[in-house]
């Protein structure tokens, strides 16, 4: 089966490497312009560049969410060829009328394409769409060394808000917490660095023991005493952190429950 990548940008890039790797062909590489689509095809080491919306017997349309209804209805793709999208909150409908149709979106950054790509096996990949679609994506995802996961298309808005959480939102966290160290005179240059080893013991017991077992800290021991005291000096010293805090704290309790 030959992959065509529609909208080679990091994604793209990312998947069609991968592709190539597990023995697919990749046919078009699409971008707007002849040298982004060029130097895409050079990252993922085949396929045709080029700026013509053509596809292949799977079509993987890696373009910007808000483009996937223009992209579709223009796009050529050979008889009983699947399509694709990877956008996380948006199921196979994006796609309509276009059938077999489906959507694929791996749980992993690809803010750095070949990172990501040594970084890929076992990603868990969200896959919904038509019967025919789902099938072929399924057989994709383990062909490049995922695992697929069946998200209903009519909550995909909830399986990303999942994602999002669990990923943008840790790096928001970790900005709040690397200001809480300013507050508390550690100098910007080590607030991060001392802060990772305690994120990736996190990660690691979350990986090891899971939910709930993974928790630990004040809330997790009881210490009633300790959060008060967190909270009378984020009152006094960094306000505005105040109530995230509290909130966070309310839903931690539940963990510990």
């Amino acid at each position: 089966m030959d992959v065509a990548i529609v909208g080679a940008g990091q994604t793209g890039r990312a998947l069609g490497l991968l592709a190539r790797r597990a023995g697919y062909a990749i046919g078009p590489v699409v971008c707007r312009t002849a040298e982004r689509a060029e130097a895409a095809a050079r990252f993922i080491g085949g396929g045709r560049p080029t700026t013509r919306l053509e596809g292949a017997a799977l079509t993987l349309v890696t373009v910007p969410d808000g483009a996937i209804a223009e992209v579709a209805r223009g796009l050529a793709v050979p008889e009983g060829g699947v399509t694709a999208h990877a956008c996380g909150s948006l199921g196979a409908e994006a796609l309509r009328p276009r059938r077999p149709a489906g959507a694929i979106h791996p749980l992993r950054s690809f803010a750095d394409p070949a990172r990501a790509v040594e970084l890929f096996p076992g990603t868990a990949c969200a896959v919904d769409g038509d019967g025919e679609a789902v099938e072929v994506l399924d057989r994709f995802v383990r062909a490049i060394g995922g695992t697929p996961l069946r998200v209903r298309s009519d909550r995909k808005a909830l399986y990303h808000a999942a994602a999002v959480v669990a990923c943008n939102y840790l790096v928001t966290l970790e900005r709040e917490a690397v200001a809480l160290m300013e507050a508390a005179g550690v100098p910007r240059g080590l607030a991060l660095p001392a802060l990772l080893p305690l994120v990736r013991g996190t990660v690691h017991n979350l990986e090891a023991v899971g939910l709930p077992q993974a928790l630990t800290g004040p809330i997790a021991r009881g210490d009633a005493a300790t959060v008060a005291r967190h909270v009378c000096a984020l009152r006094e010293r960094a306000p505005g952190m105040l109530e995230l805090y509290r909130q966070l704290g309310r839903r931690t309790i539940a963990v510990g429950l």
